[in-house]
């Protein structure tokens, strides 16, 4: 049976959420998948760095353009200093996991390994699919050791050659959703309300992520003292602090939640998916047909940028920058939010990642 090894990390839950798609419909296709976190298994000063991104992405979102700007100046994973010293674990890793093909989701993980299959001549196929959608991109996307790379926008092609990838090297595909991320049959939204004791016209879901970071409790109130008889479901996933905050007003209209398996459920329950423009969050609620508002107070991410100016380019949802933005999209009602359906399902098609499955299986498997 051909291995398929998914190279993925945990700062931010949009690599995994991808890679669990890809491995879904790959195992489904006849492939044997292992994902593995190559950051976080390595060493402890490597762990330290995951968690310090992620401390930054809950407590100082307003950063992490600086962080950026650092590591694409730096560039430690090209560094050859760094990948002496990391060859030998390298070795073991990819001996331990005995793949036929490695498909990075990770901006961070398209250079040592990679470099180390081909130095050694393994015959290991390498490729990366890029979970940013748009530019502008982390450099580390750009590797001289990827066999091929997959894309799901024209623009994030384009920016690939632009960097020096060789057209021929790329492919778009759509990008891959958990495949429980679909339009929302009435029966399931009825019986979540009711679940929920929900009675309001139109429901909100504010995602704070599985971190819930960034200003999620001030989204929450302006959302709340703007959207009139509106039903609003905040995540706040692992942030507890946060949850006790919310649900110490008890607004009777408000529920509030932990890290949620079924997410998916409330997503398509919803007429309006308020978060910030990450990749995956935003194209689960767009796999659901609900229109999306991004938020960028307190700054946006660069890599996440373009996603963020996309929905107003593509019509598939709001941007606001700033509160009174927010406020005056919400209070435009549901009849407004719908409005942004067609361009929903014009946008993106779900897919959980079988056109990407298909180009990267062998053809003993394909057929």
């Amino acid at each position: 049976m051909t291995k398929l090894l998914i190279l993925s990390s945990s700062t931010g839950e949009g690599h995994n959420s991808a890679a669990t798609a890809i491995a879904y419909t790959a195992r489904g296709s006849g492939l044997q998948v292992t994902i593995r976190r190559p950051v976080e298994e390595s060493t402890g000063v490597n762990r330290s760095l995951a968690n310090f991104y992620n401390t930054l992405l809950i407590h100082r979102p307003e950063w992490m353009g600086s962080y950026f700007r650092l590591i694409n100046s730096a560039r430690p994973n090209e560094r050859e200093f760094l990948y002496l010293k990391v060859r030998r674990y390298i070795a073991r890793f990819i001996e331990s996991a005995g793949a036929d093909i490695v498909l990075s989701v990770h901006p961070m993980l398209n250079h040592f390994i990679q470099r180390f299959i081909k130095e050694e001549r393994l015959g290991i196929a390498c490729y990366t699919f890029l979970t940013d959608p748009f530019p502008p991109f982390w450099h580390g996307w750009i590797s001289p050791y990827i066999d091929r790379y997959f894309v799901p926008t024209d623009e994030a092609f384009q920016a690939l050659v632009g960097g020096g990838i060789p057209p021929s090297r790329s492919e778009r595909v759509p990008m891959p959703v958990r495949p429980q991320f679909v339009p929302a049959a009435l029966k399931d939204i009825h019986e979540l309300r009711q679940a929920l004791q929900l009675d309001g016209p139109s429901t909100i879901l504010i995602n704070g992520g599985a971190r819930g970071g960034g200003p999620v409790f001030d989204v929450y109130q302006t959302i709340r003292n703007s959207a009139g008889a509106s039903n609003i479901l905040v995540v706040c996933g692992r942030n507890g602090r946060l949850r006790r905050r919310i649900e110490r007003l008890q607004d009777r209209r408000t529920r509030a939640f932990g890290f949620l398996e079924d997410i998916h459920r409330y997503v398509g329950a919803s007429d309006l998916v308020v978060t910030k423009p990450g990749a995956l969050s935003g194209y689960e609620a767009l796999a659901c047909g609900v229109p999306v508002l991004f938020t960028g107070m307190r700054g946006l991410m660069p890599q996440e940028s373009g996603l963020f100016e996309a929905s107003s380019r593509y019509d598939f949802g709001f941007a606001a920058r700033t509160f009174e933005e927010l406020k005056a999209i919400i209070q435009m009602g549901p009849a407004e939010w719908n409005r942004k359906r067609p361009a929903v399902s014009k946008f993106y098609q779900s897919s959980s990642g079988e056109e990407l499955i298909e180009r990267i299986q062998p053809e003993h498997v394909r057929a």
